[in-house]
């Protein structure tokens, strides 16, 4: 087993196309030194399954209504959310609320969905995982009206002025396969510029793949290829393996306090 950590800050492994081998390739990513992931929800159809996966493989999740299911949601689906929040506070297993936020193309309801998950993340003291695709302005609104929520924009890829402004709220910026395209300078420049303590690395398995994974035709990606991005980050910020690790989990845990337990 490596001895170099790093946690999976974001991913959906619930979904089906994980049903049957989800063991053997967690398996595979403690032998990489992945130590820990968190199951991202993306509505209410499928709270049950990400508990359920957490459990099973005894890693972390978070619970929430994901800006492409706000359609197919019911209002009531909010009120359900704040009751399964509430219960699970007693779950070591949770660790906050996601994957929530805007799309590129508004939805009549969008808007209302997130801010609502954003007031439930401030009573309760919750970070959260933000979706964040072309809409950081609009993102940073509602951010903005509640500072001291905080948590990870995940796969971010937003301008310098984008990059300041959520780090200004204490946001951590997730980077995953994205930033393995040479093509893509501008996430490997954040990557490589941002603070210490404001990075953390994320799979959002099953999607987002690797350029490798893409060259070979494999397009469904694992907690795993988070040895791959951990590699590519120590390399771009110039730092060992190690320190890229300690880093990283460690902005993990700032990030989801839960992560370290009581």
């Amino acid at each position: 087993m490596s001895e170099v950590g790093w946690i999976d800050t974001h991913n959906h492994l619930q979904v089906d196309i994980f049903d049957e081998d989800i063991e053997e390739l967690w398996e595979k990513a403690k032998s990489l030194g992945v130590t820990d992931a968190i199951i991202t929800a993306g509505c209410a159809a499928d709270w049950d399954r990400v508990v359920s996966r957490a459990q099973k493989l005894q890693i972390h999740y978070t619970l929430g209504i994901h800006p492409l299911y706000v359609d197919r949601s019911r209002d009531e689906d909010l009120n359900l959310l704040w009751e399964r929040l509430n219960r699970a506070l007693n779950d070591p297993l949770f660790v906050g609320i996601g994957e929530i936020g805007l799309e590129e193309n508004p939805q009549t309801r969008d808007e209302a969905f997130f801010a609502r998950q954003l007031d439930f993340a401030a009573k309760l003291a919750l970070p959260v995982s933000v979706h964040v695709r072309k809409t950081a302005s609009r993102v940073l609104k509602y951010l903005r009206r509640r500072r001291g929520v905080t948590g990870v924009i995940h796969a971010f890829n937003g301008s310098d002025v984008e990059r300041e402004a959520f780090l200004s709220l204490g946001f951590r910026l997730g980077f995953g396969g994205a930033a393995t395209y040479e093509g893509s300078r501008r996430i490997r420049r954040h990557l490589a510029e941002v603070p210490d303590w404001a990075w953390v690395l994320e799979t959002d398995a099953p999607d987002m793949p690797s350029s490798a994974r893409r060259d070979r035709g494999e397009l469904r990606t694992e907690p795993a290829d988070l040895a791959e991005y951990g590699r590519l980050a120590a390399t771009l910020r110039g730092v060992s393996l190690e320190e890229a690790a300690r880093q990283s989990t460690a902005n993990a845990r700032a990030a989801f306090p839960r992560l370290a337990g009581p």
